[in-house]
């Protein structure tokens, strides 16, 4: 005799749990169109390999970046995996405030930080995210900053500054478009 004969409803509970439990949240969109207010940041839509290093200990770091339109077309969602041994994964959304007239960048990463960055820009081939944790008042004590290599490349550093000092590179990686 089965198992469902004798308990129907538990069998197709646990079948239904086991489905979920394996299931992932669906990909961002493919082919969405961006908004104008975005689309200077374009450049970054696709998958990338980084490599480099921690620029103190010279330990190796590497990562895979995925970047795609998303909510409309307002927002790209950058998606950051480092890979092992390290752990860093972030979810970064990148958009425009049209208020302030800058661009926006959220950044949420799996030790449960949660921080806001902001940009004037392109100033020629770098853009510079400037911002920290959500705080009141904010402090703007970390930053990325992104040199574009085009047509495939970019260099991305994390920086941090205390106070009285200068800005301190943590880490440096290269980014290369990745090969379909």
């Amino acid at each position: 005799m089965s198992l469902y004969r004798i308990f129907p409803a538990s069998v197709g509970s646990i079948l239904l749990l086991a489905f979920l439990c394996q299931a992932q949240a669906p990909a961002p969109p493919t082919g969405l169109a961006l908004k104008s207010e975005i689309e200077p940041l374009s450049f970054f839509v696709g998958q990338w390999t980084c490599a480099g290093e921690f620029v103190a200990s010279r330990k190796l770091i590497s990562s895979r970046i995925a970047v795609a339109p998303d909510l409309d077309g307002y927002w790209l969602v950058f998606r950051w995996d480092d890979n092992a041994p390290n752990q860093f994964h972030a979810l970064e959304l990148w958009g425009f405030d049209k208020a302030a007239k800058h661009f926006t960048n959220f950044t949420h990463d799996n030790f449960g930080g949660v921080r806001l960055f902001n940009s004037p820009g392109w100033d020629g081939d770098t853009l510079i995210w400037t911002g920290d944790a959500l705080t009141t008042p904010p402090t703007l004590n970390q930053r990325f900053v992104i040199e574009r290599k085009p047509p495939k490349e970019f260099v991305i550093s994390w920086q941090m500054r205390k106070p009285e000092a200068d800005w301190a590179t943590g880490d440096r990686l290269t980014c290369q478009r990745a090969k379909p």
